[in-house]
């Protein structure tokens, strides 16, 4: 009797995956039942005459894995039961973690992108990162979910990574305190007096849109007359989200359109002419951590020529997930759309090529080190309490300072950008920043040619 409950339980399971109907009906319409069939006989074959009793989950969520797993898809992935419950604690601000996005490719966990203020972008990590180890533990083949499984942990907690980076033979290895971090989805300023400055780091609060309207509005009325787009490390979030913010700045045409095997699947998304940034003339940053819905926003910006994308390619992921829960199984992310640019484009493994190519600060290893080694310096901190107006002319026995009493062999321009990162008194973004002061160029020579 306990068997046959537990071959019922498994039918029900599966009924459910395959489309939450009948099981009669399914039966019926899709002969679904034939094609289980090997399956429940694998399963009574194990329960019944294998070596050691089996746990029914056990193999119920091997299956479900293996499913998932055949698809051979990097964006589809099951979450069990334990990694599903940790997820909704995450989201909820109850569990630590290191604010990187990753996804899998080439067999490997590779970062998407991390989250400005996280623990993850405070050290090394660039986007297309391969994490190759978590903790010692080799991560070649594990899933989406279990590589998320591993980097969660208890706030203050230590999780270390090795990771392969392209172009560089060395592997690194880092190491990174869990935190429970709340990142505010919008960040915006008045740059130069007149141009604007908005910042979208996820998509993933249901405010965003209406956020970054409010915050439109208010840049606006501080005199912004342009507008930098800053969507660099953005890994996405919310469709609809990314739709609405792209509306803002499109007074007509598509914005994005999907398509998927499910007719109810393809739909097309316009704009209206109601946004808050129709004409001011728009910059858009972008780089290899914009992806998803962040790609959205760029690729109907610079398909409809409604302003400049600067910075590097985005990241190119291109398809839709929905998340669909299973009774006391966990749950599935499943792809089941791509999404098009107004322009007909799938930038899925292919991304989003800028306007205007331009590299960000790339420190070499024996920088990075000197970096690391002026960012932990006590004459550093000791220099800015005494100087807090510095000027360049002030950095000579500061620099003599570092060499004969830490035996730091100082750059001076690597000086300036620390002092610049710990200088609170300072506006210096633009200048550490290399494709934020290129996009400010450009706005202020639009400007003056405008006058011309």
């Amino acid at each position: 009797m306990r068997k046959n409950k537990r071959f019922l339980s498994l039918v029900i399971i599966f009924s459910l995956i395959i489309g939450g109907v009948l099981l009669t009906r399914v039966w019926a319409e899709n002969d679904i039942f034939s094609e289980l069939k090997p399956f429940f006989q694998a399963y009574q074959v194990i329960q019944n005459r294998y070596i050691k009793k089996v746990d029914p989950s056990k193999l119920i969520q091997g299956a479900i894995k293996g499913m998932i797993e055949s698809l051979e898809d990097p964006h589809s992935y099951w979450l069990d039961p334990r990694s599903y419950k940790e997820m909704e604690i995450e989201k909820e601000g109850k569990l630590g973690g290191t604010g990187m996005r990753i996804t899998i490719k080439e067999g490997f966990p590779t970062v998407v992108s991390c989250i400005e203020g996280t623990p993850a972008s405070k050290v090394d990590i660039q986007p297309g990162d391969k994490i190759i180890k978590i903790n010692g533990e080799s991560t070649e083949g594990i899933t989406l979910s279990e590589a998320a499984e591993r980097l969660r942990g208890e706030p203050g907690t230590d999780v270390t990574i090795t990771i392969q980076r392209e172009g560089r033979e060395e592997l690194l290895e880092l190491t990174i305190t869990r935190v429970i971090y709340k990142i505010p989805n919008i960040k915006k300023k008045l740059l130069d007096g007149s141009i604007g400055y908005l910042k979208i780091t996820e998509f993933t609060d249901e405010n965003t849109a209406k956020d970054a309207e409010s915050a439109l509005i208010e840049l606006e009325k501080r005199g912004a007359s342009s507008l930098i787009l800053d969507l660099r490390d953005n890994p996405g979030g919310g469709l609809l989200q990314a739709i609405d913010v792209a509306d803002e700045f499109l007074s007509s045409g598509i914005i994005v359109s999907t398509k998927g095997r499910d007719p109810s699947q393809e739909r097309v998304y316009y704009a209206h002419p109601e946004g808050k940034a129709l004409k001011v003339p728009l910059i858009v940053l972008i780089n290899g951590g914009s992806a998803s819905a962040s790609e959205i926003v760029a690729g109907a910006i610079k398909d409809h020529k409604r302003g400049i994308l600067l910075g590097t390619k985005t990241f190119g992921k291109g398809t839709v997930q929905v998340i669909v829960s299973l009774e006391n199984q966990g749950a599935i992310g499943l792809t089941t759309a791509n999404y098009y640019t107004p322009s007909g484009k799938c930038i899925e493994g292919r991304g989003i090529e800028p306007d205007m190519r331009i590299e960000a600060f790339e420190p070499t290893q024996e920088q990075r080190e000197i970096l690391n080694k002026l960012r932990k310096s006590t004459y550093v901190e000791k220099f800015l309490a005494e100087h807090p107006l510095w000027e360049e002319e002030d950095l000579a026995p500061l620099i003599d300072k570092l060499s004969e009493e830490e035996e730091i062999q100082v750059d001076e321009e690597l000086l300036k950008r620390v002092l610049r990162e710990k200088d609170n008194n300072k506006d210096n973004d633009i200048l550490n920043d290399l494709q934020l002061r290129r996009a400010v160029e450009l706005l202020k020579s639009l400007k003056i040619l405008k006058r011309a």
